[in-house]
């Protein structure tokens, strides 16, 4: 590795790490900016310095927790946004990171480690530095939009999170903290959408190439998941919602040791 020094970001640190996600990630300085808002209550993050600079950084979320089915409760460490500057890549810092947030998040009480690899191929590398496998996976599915009831209705954060635990009572799932969730909820509007209440079910949901993106969908048992995202498009104005749904041989979704997350866990949450 290079002549970079691995710790715990500081204040001063940000406008640097908010340039460099910027730059990486392409998203806008607006919802970077609402995330390093958030970080503190969220979780932390590592950077590696250079001569003074941020050349790389990387985020321990710990604002969740795993629920098992019998209620068990445990602190999940979410490692996210591993940036390195593009000098910077192949010297190792984006290991060095990724093993300093993982041991950060341990130390912030973290019992599950886990991350959303950007693409399949990382899914071995994450491997190689964390022991981490596919855990999770999805599939993606369309449905022409449609103004039809059951009517839509805008919720808060807390209000979502309230709603998302009714609806996952005696099922393994991620339980967000409220500034995690409430990230998500900006996350959301700043691509044109929200969190919203549907059908007695509930879903977060943006916009991307004319399409509203239904990034999670939770349905009462007995109610078709179309039913849910079809008013949900013409709500957001488009004619085509596109949204996920677990699925044993779909696309791998989240990694994380094996053993401890089940594969029937509805997680969702992963700002990606």
């Amino acid at each position: 590795m290079s002549d970079a020094v691995i710790r715990e970001y500081r204040g001063g640190d940000i406008p640097e790490m908010s340039a460099l996600w910027q730059a990486v990630f392409g998203d806008s300085e607006g919802l970077v900016n609402s995330f390093l808002q958030l970080l503190p209550d969220m979780g932390t993050a590592v950077v590696a310095e250079v001569n003074g600079k941020i050349a790389g950084a990387a985020y321990a979320v710990t604002g969740m927790e795993l629920v098992s089915a019998s209620g068990k409760v445990q602190t999940c460490g979410y490692i996210y946004a591993v940036a390195v500057a593009p000098e910077f890549r192949g010297s190792g810092i984006g290991r060095a990171l990724t093993e300093r947030s993982a041991e950060l998040a341990r130390a912030r009480g973290a019992e599950v480690i886990c991350t959303l690899p950007a693409e399949e191929s990382l899914y071995a590398w994450y491997k190689t530095i964390l022991g981490t496998e596919c855990a999770l996976r999805r599939q993606r599915l369309e449905a022409e939009s449609a103004a039809a009831a059951p009517p839509v209705q805008s919720l808060s954060s807390s209000e979502y999170g309230q709603r998302r635990e009714a609806l996952l009572k005696d099922r393994c799932h991620l339980r967000p903290a409220h500034t995690t969730l409430e990230f998500q909820r900006r996350f959301c509007e700043e691509l044109g959408g929200g969190l919203y209440a549907c059908g007695g079910g509930i879903c977060a949901a943006y916009l991307e190439d004319g399409a509203a993106v239904i990034k999670e969908l939770i349905a009462p048992d007995g109610t078709d998941a179309a039913d849910i995202a079809t008013p949900i498009g013409a709500w957001l104005g488009t004619k085509l919602a596109v949204y996920y749904l677990p699925a044993p041989d779909g696309e791998p979704y989240l990694a994380a040791i094996p053993g401890e997350i089940p594969s029937d866990c509805v997680w969702n949450i992963t700002f990606d």
